[in-house]
């Protein structure tokens, strides 16, 4: 699988509890989605945890994935230059 660049436009998925961002990792994975486990952004959430992020152009079949398996994020971020997220839709 091909990761990203930091630089390449990525979506964080951030779930309820680290078991949700397993199982959702292991769904994505076996369904194709290049992805990396993360901390948590503290810019996102004050919690310490895990997230998941995506590249951009997997949105789609990420969200198929998770949809058919009811392990829909808790919110997604599109990450921009300078560190900086913008809440979107999965």
């Amino acid at each position: 699988m091909k990761l990203t660049r930091a630089a390449d436009p990525v979506l964080i998925l951030i779930f309820r509890g680290t078991h949700q961002v397993l199982s959702a990792e292991k769904r994505l994975k076996g369904g194709g989605v290049s992805l990396r486990l993360i901390p948590v952004p503290r810019r996102l959430t004050s919690d310490c945890g895990l997230a998941i992020r995506i590249p951009l152009d997997q949105r789609d079949r990420a969200r198929e994935i998770l949809s058919g398996t009811r392990l829909l994020p808790t919110s997604v971020h599109l990450s921009r230059e300078g560190g900086e997220y913008d809440p979107v839709i999965l």
